[in-house]
């Protein structure tokens, strides 16, 4: 029977050693992580163990004095939970490196933090006598209150610790009191990156050399077993200019490596930054991965809704719209009704759980539930404080808890801290990136590096030097490994890649990379073949946009006018120029219906305003447009005037008509037509571009649209001339070539009614597609 106890960091590296042993006919050593092996070595009578919230509260509580404002950390219960964390981990390593925070002044030796201790030293002890005189027990204080177990510890009669990169002294304090009672023995790698665990274990007269694998009898205080560790060099490295670009990488790697004959589950990918895993997952369309970390709980539906109400409330607009719609708005008028009221005046609690009942995710509800029952313990804290705030709040709690992962993949992606004492065969790392390897640390928040070696505590440098530490045993653990980071303006590779001596490779095709994520291989195949059948244009009417677009690109108008394939647009904020074009549109087709001309400068000034005013949006960005389009329009006002002083008299506004040119019908609206002694005067707005053909290249021309006004105008009487009224410049460009044009449009009837068999051909210039609603399934972006 095996008496054998190992101890591992973590429950993934006990499942990952119970992997291994899985059909082997023996009696299997028992299992137990760190931090449960400390729990039960430590025993406090008479404290019950202080909850998240009760222990933010009690910190709150022991706040509560003149000077803790000079800390720069508000008191409101809001601000002071998302700061709580800072100073809960800067107490959790003085506790756990054995360290009095009384004594902090002395190694501050130039006096630059001396306000901050005294601070923090004063807030120490009122939260200890908090947690004293209530019974409660906060790790913090786990070093001075525990009795020592020592029945457990004699109930083991071999501990195998593995200590993967630092013991804390408290942790070393616990393992030299069980070598009384059984035998303990360590296992530990070094490396260039942990030199002060060596200095520990020196200190112990034991004296380890960098690079190999040792196992140390504490008991005995000396070295049992070494092996060497082999240095990894198979090891790739590629940069992109683009994050997503690693998705494509990492397909590539997995594909690779499968085929090097690695099995799926001895692959893993690391994650330095694990919200790549989101853009991993929208990938992940066979579900090849099983992701640790759990899928964000901001993911699920009951989250959503939530989120999308609360944006809309906050701001009207058309994104927010969007998503409201998208998400479902059943809760909007009910939150809307609340959401700026005082907490102590609404029942939020009876608010939040009619809305989980929307829910049919039973995981879901689990969660919600859960966060539901712990955030009532807290609401009454909250009396003060706005709806908003205290759901805002809920919600930030919701958004840190995750959903198992139960996709069943093969492929394990986790981040570098699950790593510690796990192997795989076959590594990929992505993000390998200055801002990401190694991650930057905030417990440095309350002192310099300085202070901190003289108090002999962990810097910054200490913490990253760990983290370096993990990756080096991660690699030289596995057989090969791959490594991917951006380069790009903002982004660079890790200076840790020249610590490792890992080059670049970069030999690939960032296109080729990109085409294993948006692979269109079944649309290339319709798209590239030829799209040719039998077409007539006899019995269909023509407009002058269905015309250019024929004549610009055939697939364009295949697309359009065959297909019938709309484009879809995001609705946006922040409004298009065609858009502030067809509200001036408006504005003058009412302008000019309700009145035909007007003799007064003010008179007309004055409607054009109402009409303008009426005809824009609702946003208020639309409205300044409109306004700074009505500035531009004060000669316009002028201009007209005088056009009417000359007898010209608007007869018709946005007049649709049709008529039969060369054996077809032309249809069309047109903005306007006015009329002087009997002769019409054909005139089209425009607020943005419009095409001007002259002697050298009308021939050419692809736009009608005057020649088919000219034509439908006709209907009405003889028209005289036809421009565009340029609403920018406030001046009329009448056509210069109006019948030189009219027979090139006769020539293309003609050509058009002769159509029996149409080849829909992409068009040659590439610059008709640059702003094109098809360009993608044309493959011309």
């Amino acid at each position: 029977m095996n008496n054998q106890t190992i101890v591992l960091p973590s429950a993934r590296s006990i499942r990952n050693e119970q992997l291994k042993l899985e059909g082997e006919n023996l009696f299997l050593a028992h299992f137990i992580t760190m931090s449960d092996f400390i729990s039960r070595l430590c025993i406090v009578k008479d404290f019950k163990i202080l909850d998240e919230d009760s222990r933010v509260l009690l910190l709150l509580e022991a706040s509560d004095f003149s000077d803790f404002k000079n800390l720069q950390i508000e008191r409101n219960f809001f601000t002071f939970t998302k700061n709580s964390s800072y100073i809960f981990k800067f107490f959790q390593e003085l506790s756990a490196e054995l360290y009095d925070i009384k004594e902090l002044e002395n190694s501050d030796i130039y006096a630059e933090f001396a306000e901050h201790i005294a601070i923090l030293q004063e807030l120490h002890k009122r939260y200890e006598k908090l947690c004293s005189e209530r019974k409660f027990l906060d790790k913090i204080f786990l070093p001075k209150l525990y009795t020592f177990n020592e029945e457990y510890a004699k109930s083991h009669e071999a501990l195998e610790l593995h200590v993967d990169g630092h013991l804390t002294n408290f942790e070393f304090e616990l393992l030299h009191k069980c070598c009384e009672f059984c035998s303990v023995e360590l296992i530990f790698s070094t490396s260039r990156f942990n030199s002060k665990m060596r200095v520990k274990f020196a200190e112990l007269g034991i004296e380890l050399e960098v690079g190999y694998r040792y196992k140390i009898s504490l008991n005995e205080k000396k070295i049992v077993e070494t092996k060497k560790i082999i240095h990894n060099k198979n090891i790739v490295a590629d940069s992109f200019s683009e994050p997503i670009l690693q998705a494509a990488f990492v397909k590539k790697k997995i594909y690779d490596f499968i085929k090097k004959g690695y099995k799926a589950e001895n692959i893993a990918l690391i994650l330095p930054d694990e919200k790549f895993a989101t853009v991993l997952g929208v990938f992940d369309e066979k579900s090849n991965f099983n992701f640790a970390m759990g899928e964000p709980f901001t993911n699920t539906q009951i989250y959503k809704k939530l989120n999308a109400t609360c944006k809309y409330i906050e701001q009207d607009s058309k994104e927010n719209y969007a998503r409201l719609r998208r998400e479902g708005d059943e809760f909007l008028i009910k939150l809307s009704a609340i959401y700026m009221g005082k907490s102590k005046d609404v029942d939020v609690l009876e608010f939040l759980k009619e809305y989980k009942e929307s829910s049919s995710s039973k995981k879901e509800i689990k969660i919600f539930d859960e966060e539901l029952y712990k955030f009532k313990n807290i609401l009454p804290f909250m009396r003060e404080m706005s709806v908003k705030s205290v759901i805002n709040l809920f919600m930030q709690r919701l958004s840190k808890r995750t959903l198992d992962d139960v996709r069943g993949g093969k492929i394990t992606v986790m981040g570098v801290l699950e790593t510690r004492s796990v192997t795989f065969e076959a590594i990929i790392i992505v993000d390998f990136d200055d801002s990401n390897v190694p991650k930057k640390s905030d417990k440095d928040m309350f002192l310099n590096t300085q202070v901190r070696e003289m108090a002999n505590l962990p810097t910054m440098s200490d913490r990253e030097n760990l983290q370096k530490h993990y990756y080096e045993m991660l690699i030289n653990g596995s057989k090969e490994v791959a490594i991917s980071f951006v380069k790009s303006k903002e982004s660079a590779g890790s200076r840790f890649l020249k610590q490792l001596n890992i080059k670049e490779n970069n030999q690939h095709n960032e296109q080729e990379y990109a085409s294993l994520l948006f692979s269109r291989a079944g649309v290339n195949k319709q798209q590239e073949r030829e799209i040719s059948f039998d077409y007539s244009f006899r019995g269909k009417t023509l407009s002058a946009t269905k015309l250019k677009t024929f004549l610009t690109c055939k697939r364009k108008y295949y697309y359009r006018y065959i297909m019938q394939l709309k484009n879809h647009e995001i609705p946006k904020d922040m409004p298009k120029e065609h858009e502030i074009g067809s509200d001036v549109h408006k504005a003058l087709k009412e302008l000019y219906t309700k009145k035909s001309s007007y003799e007064s400068l003010e008179e007309l000034r004055k409607d054009l305003h109402k009409e303008m005013s009426c005809a824009s949006g609702e946003s208020e960005l639309e409205g300044y447009l409109m306004a700074v389009q009505e500035r531009r329009m004060s000669v316009f006002v002028q201009n007209e005037i005088k056009r009417f002083a000359e007898g010209y008299v608007v007869l018709e506004c946005e007049k649709s008509l049709s008529v039969e040119f060369g054996g077809m019908v032309l249809n069309g609206q047109i903005d306007r037509i006015d009329i002087k002694e009997n002769e019409l005067y054909v005139l089209d707005y425009k607020t943005g571009s419009y095409p001007i053909y002259t002697q050298k290249n009308f021939t050419e021309a692809t736009d009608f649209q005057l020649e088919f006004y000219y034509l439908l105008a006709s209907t009405l009487g003889q028209v005289k001339e036809c421009g565009y009224y340029d609403l920018k410049e406030s001046k009329i460009v009448t056509e210069p070539l109006l019948s030189e044009k009219l027979s090139i449009l006769g020539s293309h009837v003609k050509d058009l009614l002769n159509i029996e068999h149409l080849n829909f051909s992409k068009c040659e210039d590439i610059k008709n597609c640059q702003f094109c609603e098809f360009k993608i399934i044309c493959q011309r972006e």
